[in-house]
């Protein structure tokens, strides 16, 4: 039903979701998730001929001059107040997960490594 993390990832990933009823979330948006949450990669927006190209172009980000946002131009819309430079109470807790202990899967052979050399 989504009303857990667990269970919203499930949903997403089995491609079940809803929009809230009333117009919360506009024509466009709801057009950009439809197209960002696609189970097949290659039909998938952003995945196609024309890239992250087709993500910008589209009606939703409209407003949005990147040319701007790429120099660092753009003014942010909210400025969080923070108490300190390592303050993280505008962010979900993750405390549950550090608390679970370290993951018991055995570790990435040589190869499988490999893949991620650089990262």
């Amino acid at each position: 039903d989504g009303s857990d993390q667990v269970s919203l990832f499930r949903r997403i990933v089995q491609v079940k979701y809803s929009f809230p009823p009333g117009g919360v979330v506009n024509a466009a948006a709801q057009d950009l998730v439809q197209r960002l949450i696609v189970r097949r990669q290659s039909d998938r927006f952003g995945c196609l001929e024309g890239g992250d190209q087709d993500i910008r172009d589209h009606a939703w980000f409209s407003v949005i001059d990147f040319e701007k946002l790429l120099r660092k131009e753009v003014l942010s819309p909210w400025i969080p107040q923070i108490r300190d430079p390592l303050d993280a109470s505008h962010f979900d807790s993750y405390k549950h997960i550090e608390d679970e202990g370290p993951c018991m899967k055995p570790p990435l052979n040589p190869q499988k490594q490999k893949l991620f050399h650089g990262f």
